[in-house]
């Protein structure tokens, strides 16, 4: 076996830094990542490497962490993720592309900002091609923590755990 193909097929293992949202606290630590943060959160493994994990409590009674050196976490709770650094595009985007309003509700949170798609995909698509994995990609987002005075942020992008959502709305 080609160096290039045993690499095509056995993506490196690499950490990245990444906040994580969960339904009562936001966790930044490294995360084990094979390949694209996507693809890891998308494999069928119900569980994901942290370490140097520290946490913020969302609510009353949530633990805050500092510095904890490693750990497991379901891919279940996980409501919102994203990289720290922005990851390079993968090498088979598409060019063109459109954006589209997506407000993605979750019964403790709320995602607004933008989801991406290929150019010549029809609209009618546009949720299907969303609800196809269980994390999914917005860009340009706030996210709001209901209930709670002063827990909202922007950021650039962040994965949402579709299996969270009460609802999505397109514009």
């Amino acid at each position: 076996m080609s160096p290039t193909t045993g690499a095509a097929l056995n993506p490196a293992i690499a950490w990245s830094k990444v906040d994580v949202l969960t339904p009562y606290q936001r966790i930044t630590a490294e995360i084990q990542v094979r390949g694209r943060l996507r693809d890891t959160l998308n494999d069928p493994e119900p569980v994901f490497h942290l370490r140097n994990v520290s946490a913020e409590p969302l609510l009353p009674g949530a633990v805050a962490l500092n510095g904890v050196p490693e750990g497991l976490f379901s891919k279940g709770m996980v409501c919102g993720i994203r990289t720290i650094e922005p990851e390079p595009p993968p090498p088979d985007q598409v060019m063109e592309i459109i954006r589209r309003y997506v407000m993605f509700q979750a019964d403790t949170f709320m995602v607004t900002g933008a989801a991406e798609f290929p150019k010549a995909v029809e609209p009618a698509m546009h949720n299907e091609i969303l609800m196809k994995s269980m994390f999914f990609p917005m860009v340009d987002v706030t996210v709001t923590i209901f209930g709670v005075t002063g827990k909202s942020w922007t950021q650039p992008t962040i994965l949402v755990n579709r299996d969270k959502m009460l609802a999505l709305y397109l514009g």
